[in-house]
C-alpha cells in the first residue's frame, strides 16, 4: 500500500525537498512517517510526489499563491493560473495511492504583496484551490488532507498579513469537512540559507529568507507526526501510532487561557497534546521572547517566563497589561530570536519537543480562548 505526499509552495518548499540541502527535510518527513506507522518501505510506503517534472512542477520560487497560482476573474471567481495548472497536470497523473496529502509551505510572497489580506480572502482562495486539486486527483476531502506549515518568518513580509494567513489555516483546520491540519509550526528557525544569486545578503547570518538544512529537518519531523496521526487507520500493529491508539503527540501546547495575576503579570494555561509537561526553557524563552499583548495603546512585551506547573506559565511584562488586550506568541514575523541570532531551541516546548502556540487571532485576557475567534479577522498588534 502506498501513501503519497505532494509538497507545494515556493523556494522554502524547494529547500524542504530538494538536493540543495541533501533532501534532509523530505527524508526526515518520509522516514519518520514510515517509522511511526510501522511501514517497511517496500510493501507499505510513504512516497514523495515527483514535484520537479518540467511542466508539472508543484514548486515555483518567488511566487505568491494569490495572483500567481490562483486569481479572481472579472466576475470574482477564482481561476487557476500557470503555476496552478502545472500542479493540476502533475496530480492528475499521480501514482495510485490510498491517500494523497497536500503539504503546503507557501506564505512568503503573499505576506509581502498583500498587506491588507483578510482571513476570508485567503480561505476562499484555498478552498477554490482544494476543489481543483481534489478534482484532478479524483479524491474526496477525506482521502486528500491539506497539511499546512504555519506561515514561516519572512523578513520583508507584512506582519499582519503573516498572522492573517496563520489564522486562515487554523480556520480551515477547524472545519472537519475541509480536512486540513496545521501540521508544523516553525517560528524557532535559523533561516540561514543563501542561494548563489543572493549576493547582497552579506551582513546577516540568521534571519534571512530561506530555511537552513536543520530548519528543514525540524519541519519535516513535525510534519511527519501530523501525517502519521492523519493516517492512523493504516498503522501496523505494534507501531508507535497503533500503540498510542492513533493519538500521538503531534501538536505543541496550545494556550487556552490567560488571566491577570497582577497589573503586569499573566498566568497562562495550556492544553497539551499527548505530552505531560514542559521541557526546560532556554535563556531566550526564559527572557520572555515572543510574548506580547496587543491593545488599543499598543503592544506590551514580556520580560520573563516561569514554569509554575505542568500546564501553567507565569509571564511577566515590561508594563501594565491592558485588560482588553489579546495575548500572542510570535505575532507576525515572529521569529523566536534576537537580531542576527539563531532561533533553534528558543521556543517554549513540551516534553515531546513540540513548540507552544497561541491561536493566531489572539487569546483574550481573563477568559478562555473562544472557539468563535477562529472566524474573526486578525487585528494589528500595534
Amino acid at each position: 500500500m502506498d501513501l503519497n505526499v505532494v509538497v507545494r509552495g515556493q523556494s522554502n518548499a524547494f529547500l524542504l525537498v530538494s538536493d540543495d540541502q541533501g533532501s534532509v527535510g523530505s527524508r526526515a518527513l518520509l522516514d519518520e512517517v514510515q517509522r511511526l506507522l510501522g511501514f517497511d518501505g517496500v510493501n507499505d510506503r510513504v512516497l514523495l510526489d515527483d514535484w520537479w517534472q518540467p511542466g508539472q512542477n508543484t514548486i515555483f520560487g518567488a511566487t505568491a499563491f494569490i495572483g500567481d497560482w490562483v486569481a479572481r476573474d472579472a466576475n470574482g471567481a477564482w481561476q487557476p493560473q500557470q503555476y496552478e495548472q502545472a500542479l493540476l497536470r502533475n496530480v492528475s497523473q499521480n501514482r495510485p495511492a490510498a491517500e494523497t496529502a497536500i503539504v503546503w509551505l507557501h506564505n512568503e510572497y503573499d505576506g509581502v504583496y498583500y498587506p491588507n489580506l483578510t482571513v476570508a480572502e485567503w480561505e476562499s482562495a484555498v478552498r477554490a484551490d482544494a476543489a481543483l486539486v481534489r478534482g484532478a486527483l479524483g479524491m474526496d476531502a477525506a482521502s486528500s488532507p491539506y497539511v499546512f506549515v504555519s506561515a514561516i518568518p519572512f523578513p520583508t513580509a507584512n506582519e499582519t498579513a503573516l498572522q492573517t494567513i496563520r489564522a486562515a489555516m487554523e480556520k480551515l483546520e477547524a472545519d472537519p469537512g475541509f480536512n486540513a491540519d496545521v501540521g508544523a509550526r516553525a517560528l524557532d528557525v535559523d533561516m540561514t540559507f543563501k542561494f548563489p544569486f543572493e549576493t547582497t545578503l552579506t551582513d546577516y547570518t540568521y534571519g534571512l529568507s530561506h530555511i537552513s538544512a536543520q530548519d528543514a529537518a525540524v519541519i519535516g519531523q513535525r510534519l511527519a507526526r501530523s501525517l502519521a496521526e492523519e493516517w492512523a487507520e493504516f498503522a501496523k500493529p505494534g507501531s508507535p501510532v497503533a500503540l498510542a491508539g492513533g493519538d500521538i503527540a503531534s501538536d505543541g501546547p496550545k494556550v487556552v487561557a490567560a488571566t491577570a495575576a497582577d497589573a503586569d503579570t499573566l498566568l497562562v494555561r495550556v492544553a497539551h497534546d499527548q505530552a505531560s509537561g514542559f521541557a526546560p526553557l532556554d535563556a531566550e524563552a526564559t527572557a520572555g521572547l515572543g510574548w506580547a499583548v496587543g491593545g488599543a495603546s499598543g503592544p506590551v512585551y514580556a520580560s520573563g517566563v516561569q514554569v509554575l506547573s505542568a500546564d501553567t506559565l507565569q509571564i511577566d511584562f515590561q508594563g501594565a497589561v491592558p485588560t482588553d488586550g489579546l495575548l500572542y506568541y510570535g505575532y507576525g514575523y515572529g521569529r523566536l530570536a534576537t537580531t542576527n541570532q539563531p532561533g533553534q531551541g528558543n521556543a517554549i516546548y513540551d516534553n515531546a519537543g513540540l513548540p507552544l502556540w497561541t491561536p493566531a487571532t489572539g487569546v483574550p485576557i481573563g477568559a478562555p480562548a473562544a472557539a468563535a475567534l477562529a472566524s474573526a479577522e486578525v487585528s494589528p498588534i500595534a
